[in-house]
Parts: C-alpha cells; sequence; structure tokens
C-alpha cells in the first residue's frame, strides 16, 4: 500500500513538474521540444513528391505539379497581383497564422496556422502563377507536422479558403 502510495505521489509529481514547466515555456515551444521543430521545409511545386501519409492536402493547375494533385485549381479573371491580394486579406481574417518565409521573385509565401487547442503546426504554401495579364491561378500545399492523419483538417481548411477567394 505505501508503495502504490509512493508510486502515485511520484506521478503527480512530475505531471505538475511538466504542467509548470510547460506554462513557462509556451505550448509551442513544448511542443517543438517533444515532437522536434517545425520543418519549414522549401517546397518546388513542380517536382514535389508527397509523403505516403494522408495528412496533407495538395491543389495544383493541371499539369503544374509532378505530384497528383487532391483538387484541381481554379483559374480566376484576375492578374496575378490582384490575386496575391485577396490571398493575403484572407489570410489576415484567419485566426491564429503566422506568415513564414517569402519567395517573392517566385510569388511563393508559407503560412503556419495552429490548432486552436494543442497548437500543433500545420505548414501552408501557395504559390501565385500568373496565366495571363488579367487571368492566374495558383497552387497549395497545405500538411500537418505531426502524426500521419489530420482527419481532413488540411483538405477542409484549403476548400474553405478557396470558397471565400
Amino acid at each position: 500500500m505505501i508503495f502504490l502510495k509512493l508510486i502515485m505521489g511520484t506521478l503527480i509529481g512530475i505531471s505538475l513538474l511538466l504542467l509548470v514547466a510547460l506554462v513557462f515555456i509556451g505550448r509551442d515551444r513544448g511542443l517543438a521540444l517533444f515532437f522536434g521543430p517545425v520543418d519549414e521545409q522549401k517546397i518546388d511545386f513542380v517536382t514535389l513528391s508527397l509523403a505516403p501519409t494522408p495528412n496533407q492536402f495538395l491543389v495544383c493547375p493541371k499539369g503544374y505539379c509532378n505530384a497528383p494533385s487532391d483538387l484541381e485549381s481554379p483559374v480566376y479573371n484576375l492578374s496575378v497581383d490582384a490575386l496575391k491580394a485577396e490571398w493575403m486579406t484572407l489570410m489576415n481574417k484567419q485566426p491564429r497564422i503566422e506568415k513564414g518565409s517569402v519567395d517573392s521573385e517566385n510569388l511563393q509565401y508559407d503560412f503556419i496556422q495552429r490548432t486552436e487547442w494543442m497548437r500543433y503546426p500545420d505548414s501552408i504554401t501557395v504559390r501565385f502563377i500568373p496565366l495571363g495579364p488579367t487571368i492566374s491561378t495558383l497552387a497549395i500545399y497545405s500538411r500537418s507536422h505531426y502524426g500521419k492523419d489530420d482527419f481532413g483538417v488540411n483538405e477542409q481548411r484549403i476548400k474553405n479558403w478557396l470558397s471565400e477567394l
């Protein structure tokens, strides 16, 4: 009986210590310490190959990406600059989103959006593609960093954003 109380006391003590440590370092840093840092890899849509896990969603114009896309990109009657401006306005309205790296020469932008409660990070890369002076499209790759399944979160996010755009 004393041994059981000692084990329970130790487990409670360790749990409290972890909780206090998490409060001081923050959830985001705690996740990075436990799972590893968010790997901000440079995405090349033309040569992209997808991971075998379902925790990702790819939108590409027909024939643009080497990897099979989950959804064909819509074509917009907007210049590429206007499409980019509309997208950035949409991103500014999104909760828990951080701007990442920018490749302005190639019109490619990275974002990280975290889940509300657990703060798991998902990376979203978007590239704006001019098709003419007043016609453009985009490629989007949304993926989770932790786990193997995202329960359709990346797909739903991108479909929602495209419908709002």
